[in-house]
C-alpha cells in the first residue's frame, strides 16, 4: 500500500527496490528476515502521469474518510487533492480502496503482535502524516511580486497540515515562501518566487513521505528480528520496475541506469567470478551464457559519457544566434535533445 502504485503497465507496480534476506536455523527453518530498500520513487508523491495513481495508501485513506477515527484528518474524495488527481485515474477496476485499507491496517496489527508494535496509536499517527501530505499539496502559493510569493491567511489546507503535524501556521506560511542563506559571517532570509516556493513545497512533501517509508521499513525489520543463531540465509533482490517508454523522463533514465548497474553487479559475482572459480578448481560445469551490459553502462558513466556531457552542458552558457541573447540550457530540455540524437 505504501510502496506500490498503479502505472500504465501494472495496476500494482512496486515503485521501490529492495533486498530481502531470509534467515534459517541449522534445521533450515525460517527464523527471521531483514529488508533493505532503495530508490523509492518520491516524485510520484507529487506528480503522476496520465492513467497512473499515487501510492495506494492515499486512495485508501480518501475512500475511508468518513470513518469516525479519521474525522480529524479532514479528508474527502481523491479528486479533491492535487497529489491524487493528476493521473485522472483515481479508481482501479475491481479494487475497493476502503476494503484495502482494512487489509493494510490488519497487516500492521499482525506486526503489533510481536514485541515491536505498530499499534493503533502508531497507525493513527502514520495516517495523520499521510493526510498532512495531501493537504500540503493543496496549499496555494501566490505571487507577491516577481521575486517573492505568499500564502493567504487562514488557508484551510495549510491549517489542516499544521494541526496534523504540530507546527505553527505562521512558521509554515513564512518558510514555504522563504529560504535561509548562510555565509561565513552573516545569515540572510531570501524570499522565493512562486515557482520556487511551489517546488519547495513539493520537495517537503516528498521528504516527509520518504522518512515515513523508512520508519515503516525499520519497524518491519524490528518485528522480524530473531535471537536464534542464523545458520544460513537466502538473499532475494527485487529491483526497481524497469520501464521503457517512447520518451523516457530523466528520472526513468536514472532508474534504468541504476538497474543496469545492479544487474552488472549480479552478473559479476554470480556468473563471471563464480564460473572462473569453477574453472580454476576444474569442477565440471556448463558455462552459462549471459548478456554483458557493460557497454551500455560505459555509454552512460564513462568519461565523456551521457552524464558527463549533461553535467557539462548544464554549466556552459550558450549564445542564441537568433536573438543575440545569452541563456542557460535547462537540463531536461537538453537531455531530451541529446537522447534523440543518440
Amino acid at each position: 500500500a505504501i510502496g506500490n502504485a498503479k502505472t500504465t503497465r501494472n495496476d500494482n507496480s512496486s515503485r521501490f527496490g529492495k533486498y530481502i534476506e531470509i534467515g534459517f536455523d541449522n534445521r533450515y527453518r525460517i527464523i527471521g528476515a531483514n529488508m533493505r530498500t532503495y530508490l523509492l520513487e518520491k516524485s510520484r508523491v507529487v506528480f503522476q502521469a496520465d492513467e497512473e495513481r499515487n501510492y495506494h495508501i492515499f486512495y485508501q485513506l480518501c475512500a475511508s474518510a468518513l470513518l469516525p477515527e479519521f474525522k480529524n484528518l479532514r479528508l474527502s474524495s481523491a479528486n479533491d487533492f492535487l497529489y491524487t488527481r493528476q493521473g485522472r485515474s483515481p479508481v482501479i477496476e475491481g479494487v475497493d480502496d476502503a476494503k484495502e485499507l482494512g487489509t493494510t491496517r490488519h497487516a500492521f496489527t499482525l506486526l503489533g503482535k510481536t514485541h515491536i508494535c505498530i499499534n493503533e496509536s502508531y497507525q493513527i499517527g502514520l495516517f495523520q502524516v499521510l493526510a498532512a501530505i495531501l493537504h500540503l499539496g493543496n496549499v496555494e502559493i501566490k505571487d507577491r511580486d516577481s521575486d517573492s510569493s505568499l500564502i493567504a491567511p487562514n488557508n484551510r489546507h495549510l491549517t489542516a497540515f499544521c494541526e496534523l503535524v504540530g507546527v505553527t501556521y505562521q512558521d509554515m506560511s513564512h518558510w514555504l515562501c522563504h529560504r535561509k542563506l548562510k555565509t561565513a559571517t552573516e545569515t540572510y532570509i531570501k524570499p522565493l518566487p512562486r515557482l520556487q516556493a511551489t517546488n519547495a513545497r513539493d520537495a517537503l512533501s516528498k521528504h516527509i513521505y520518504a522518512k515515513l517509508f523508512s520508519w515503516i521499513v525499520e519497524h518491519v525489520n524490528k518485528a522480524l528480528v530473531t535471537n536464534v543463531k542464523q545458520h544460513s540465509f537466502i538473499g532475494v533482490l527485487d529491483i526497481y520496475g524497469f520501464e521503457t517508454f517512447e520518451i523516457n523522463s530523466f528520472e526513468q533514465f536514472c532508474i534504468n541506469y541504476a538497474n543496469e548497474k545492479l544487474q552488472q553487479q549480479f552478473n559479476m559475482h554470480v556468473f563471471k567470478l563464480e564460473q572462473e572459480e569453477y574453472m580454476k578448481e576444474q569442477i565440471p560445469w556448463t558455462l552459462i551464457d549471459f548478456y554483458d551490459n557493460q557497454p551500455c553502462i560505459n555509454l552512460i558513466e564513462a568519461k565523456m559519457g551521457i552524464l558527463d556531457l549533461l553535467d557539462e552542458e548544464c554549466k556552459v552558457q550558450s549564445q542564441s544566434k537568433k536573438h543575440g541573447t545569452s541563456f542557460y540550457i535547462k537540463p531536461g530540455e537538453y537531455f531530451k535533445v541529446f537522447v534523440d540524437k543518440v
